[in-house]
């Protein structure tokens, strides 16, 4: 569930496969070792991308508009990147799937 950024409109739109992250994977990754026997759920990632893209349209809008405390919306987004980047823990991804534990109960 690592595949892609927060910040990506086109992923959290058009899906995963559609992002230029996922193009790289797919031309400079991918090739190099086995392929997968199954391949990831991109349900998880893209609900991911589209909290990110939604933090991140409020921080805009906030500073644009001289509300700075919900600017501050843009830095939780950056906040979930960086545990996604240095820790490997999808905090979008984590929080699709408590949410699809609580809707199933």
């Amino acid at each position: 569930m690592r595949a892609g950024h927060a910040d990506e409109p086109l992923g959290a739109f058009a899906g995963l496969r559609y992002s230029p992250y996922a193009w790289l994977y797919q031309v400079a990754v991918r090739p190099r070792p086995s392929p997968p026997s199954e391949p990831e759920d991109a349900r998880p990632p893209r609900f991911a991308q589209g909290v990110g893209l939604g933090f991140s349209l409020v921080g805009t809008v906030g500073y644009l508009t001289g509300v700075h405390w919900l600017g501050l919306a843009a830095a939780l987004a950056l906040a979930a990147a960086l545990l996604n980047a240095a820790f490997g823990y999808g905090l979008g991804c984590e929080m699709y799937l408590l949410i699809r534990r609580v809707r199933r109960a």
